[in-house]
């Protein structure tokens, strides 16, 4: 179970997932949705703000980056968590980066908005 909002900002969508607790299943529904918005907008950057209580093992982090791969290979992703769950989160980015998506971890929205107006 998750809630996910959505929205064009500028030159990339803006999304924000959370919910109580992160799944592999979960990241895979909500990246889809993200990939469908991404296809009708002809959007190729998303900055998305993760705000789950609970985070993923790093087995799931595994599955959750091939899935990303293959759902939005050629998108670049400015990444926030807002529970800062910091060492998953670089395992996630280097599997990422690993499979040939452009993805990056933020602080803040400001950086995010910046490297993805850079990039």
């Amino acid at each position: 179970m998750y809630n996910i909002e959505m929205e064009i900002k500028g030159d990339h969508l803006w999304v924000l997932v959370g919910g109580p607790k992160l799944t592999a299943e979960i990241s895979a529904a909500y990246w889809n949705e993200i990939a469908a918005k991404c296809a009708s907008t002809k959007c190729e950057k998303v900055l998305i703000e993760k705000n789950f209580v609970d985070t993923v093992n790093p087995e799931e982090m595994i599955l959750m980056a091939d899935n990303l791969s293959r759902t939005l290979p050629h998108v670049r992703v400015a990444f926030i968590d807002r529970f800062k769950h910091d060492a998953i989160n670089e395992l996630g980015k280097k599997l990422a980066r690993n499979r040939d998506v452009m993805f990056q971890l933020f602080g803040n929205v400001n950086d995010a908005e910046k490297w993805l107006s850079a990039n």
